[in-house]
């Protein structure tokens, strides 16, 4: 039992070091197995432990945020991944995990590495150190769950608690993002994908060059829309994936959120990608929203896909 739960363990940390090394652009700097000390080893000590004396961390990134001007990001990763199911009762074990990667994170701050990843970089004023809380399954019929309407109430009064951030990412989310990125990845490769990093207000000094990357920002694994720049020869394709199905109004808004990609130089098309797009049920939704629209110079460029649209005949 104690081999079986291992290796579900070690499937789960591959997982999660694909993801980042190869679906998002952290390929050369995802370090996993990081054994730090524990700083509040009463606090911090699991049931019937005299005390604790170190954390574990299943993965670390760290980077400098292109959303955010003199930003280094650190992120710590936390993996959890079941041959089952979810369980009924998703609360009590995912308040365990939550609280066990808060106090890794509040005694990360006193770490070796910590001050390792700090002097190590230059040109930043602020450092946010943030989670990644996985939690996975690998039963098919939960492969789409979608488990935060059921734990997004819970409390953690009594454990003094200090965090910045903490992301919880489950099969819904995973599912997204590898089914919109992963197939253009595959077909375009490497060399010809670019994550978009929009305007937000906190990077004003972005320019045209800097304005896309290999690196996703963490930020977007709990966005419901990605924005991805793709060349191909000296076409440039501006991508918009869309979590949510195909509606109406939604495609009205990620239209008028096209509009502020113009930093990413001109581009020949606007791909608007839908997980549920039907040419033959939604097209004429779509001729309807284009042509109501009017001051668009590119109107003509824009085209709704799905996520396992072809790529290869763009």
């Amino acid at each position: 039992m104690g081999e079986w739960s291992k290796k579900i363990g070690e499937q789960g940390e591959n997982i999660v070091k694909y993801f980042f090394e190869e679906l998002i652009g952290f390929k050369d700097i995802y370090r996993t197995g990081i054994e730090i000390p524990c700083s509040f080893s009463e606090q911090h000590k699991k049931e019937q432990a005299k005390k604790r004396l170190t954390h574990g961390i299943d993965g670390l990134v760290s980077y400098t945020c292109p959303l955010v001007e003199e930003l280094l990001e650190i992120e710590l990763v936390s993996v959890k991944y079941t041959a089952d199911k979810y369980p009924t009762n998703l609360k009590d074990k995912f308040k365990d995990w939550f609280i066990e990667l808060a106090y890794t994170m509040k005694c990360f701050s006193n770490s070796e590495v910590y001050q390792s990843i700090n002097s190590s970089i230059s040109d930043v004023s602020d450092t946010s150190v943030s989670g990644l809380l996985f939690w996975l399954s690998n039963n098919d019929e939960h492969k789409e769950y979608n488990i935060l309407p059921e734990i997004a109430n819970s409390t953690f009064s009594g454990n003094e608690l200090v965090y910045d951030k903490i992301i919880v990412v489950d099969n819904a989310r995973m599912n997204f993002l590898f089914n919109l990125i992963q197939p253009i990845k595959n077909i375009f490769g490497e060399d010809n994908f670019d994550f978009v990093y929009h305007k937000t207000g906190m990077n004003n000094a972005i320019t045209q060059n800097l304005s896309f990357g290999k690196k996703m920002p963490l930020q977007y694994i709990c966005s419901d829309i990605i924005p991805i720049r793709l060349t191909k020869s000296d076409d440039v394709i501006l991508v918009i994936g869309s979590r949510d199905n195909f509606e109406k109004n939604d495609l009205l808004r990620l239209i008028a959120l096209s509009k502020e990609f113009n930093h990413l130089e001109a581009t020949s098309k606007t791909l608007i990608s839908f997980p549920d797009y039907n040419k033959l049920e939604h097209q004429d939704i779509v001729t309807s929203v284009l042509a109501q629209i009017e001051n668009l110079s590119y109107k003509n460029q824009i085209e709704v896909v799905r996520h396992d649209f072809d790529f290869r005949n763009l």
